[in-house]
């Protein structure tokens, strides 16, 4: 199937086999949603009515903390829902244009991003959504990833802020190389001295201002680099880095791979809707997985056109 063709295919998608099954995921999210406000409605009760009779002693406090965690409990069934909801729907669209889905991913597979320093350093990560397959003779390999920082303050108590969320995908690319090429988000001055000890090779310099001014690129080959990272497709990138649902790219060439690190806003393959039955929940989630066939159009990475 041309890009095109798989559009057309996800687009045209047949619902009609799948939305029972979201009919009736959806009755047991309204019927946990439900469950959810009567224990917060009945707990809230008890510990407001214990603050007004005994004030806030320690077994109050101890109250509001089981109050609260069994309040996530139940909150966090609607999660296991919008899960299951997720794993019926997702393989059947990427069936649907030839494309296989594992919503589990091997740990391992976030190795290659580490070694080559495009994603930042993290103390937990999260792994999921993991799609490849062959976008017109293109081998690819898509995933999910949220990646945290864990902090504790000096009375020990811990921060965790999101550093990176979105996607990391490989694709192979039909251009011979050698060497390791390594494409940054350029930090100012003081920002890239402080980071470029992290990276192989040496800074190149390249004829494109536009491109020098935001990105930051080192290979271990400056005449290979240049090879690649021609005018045309440092135009490519930077018109792909602009695109809406990007909100920062880095990505390297190794071993006759390109790997990319989309950083995204939110939560993708989640859908954009509430219900989940609601249609707009099948829409939001072709629009993510297009963002495949943006990458392939907007870099020009056809075998045939190479760059």
């Amino acid at each position: 199937m041309t890009i095109e063709e798989m559009r057309a295919a996800l687009h045209s998608f047949d619902d009609s086999g799948l939305k029972p099954i979201l009919d009736k995921l959806e009755e047991r999210r309204k019927a946990a949603f439900k469950r959810f406000l009567t224990v917060v409605f009945i707990v809230g009760f008890v510990v407001f009515f214990m603050i007004l009779t005994m004030g806030m002693t320690d077994l109050v406090e101890f109250s509001i903390a089981g109050a609260v965690l069994i309040s996530i409990f139940f909150y966090s069934r609607l999660a296991v829902i919008r899960r299951e909801a997720k794993e019926k729907l997702m393989p059947l669209l990427c069936v649907e244009i030839g494309l296989d889905y594992n919503v589990a991913p091997s740990g391992a597979a976030i190795r290659p991003y580490d070694d080559l320093n495009i994603i930042p350093s993290y103390d937990e990560k999260t792994l999921e959504d993991q799609i490849s397959g062959n976008v017109e003779d293109i081998d690819f390999n898509l995933l999910e990833a949220k990646l945290v920082n864990v902090s504790r303050d000096s009375k020990g108590r811990t921060t965790r802020t999101t550093v990176f969320q979105g996607f990391l995908v490989e694709f192979d690319f039909h251009k011979n190389f050698t060497a390791e090429t390594i494409i940054t988000k350029d930090r100012t001055v003081i920002g890239n001295f402080l980071t470029n000890w992290t990276k192989n090779g040496d800074k190149v310099k390249l004829e494109d201002p536009n491109f020098e001014r935001e990105f930051e690129v080192h290979s271990t080959d400056q005449v290979e680099a240049r090879y690649l990272l021609t005018p045309m497709f440092m135009e490519r990138v930077l018109q792909f880095n602009r695109l809406p649902s990007v909100k920062q790219l880095q990505m390297a060439f190794s071993k006759g791979k390109i790997y990319m690190a989309i950083k995204r806003k939110g939560n993708a393959f989640e859908g954009g809707s509430f219900n989940l039955n609601d249609p707009k929940l099948i829409e939001q989630n072709i629009k993510d997985i297009a963002v495949i066939f943006d990458v392939v159009t907007e870099l020009n990475l056809t075998q045939e056109t190479k760059v």
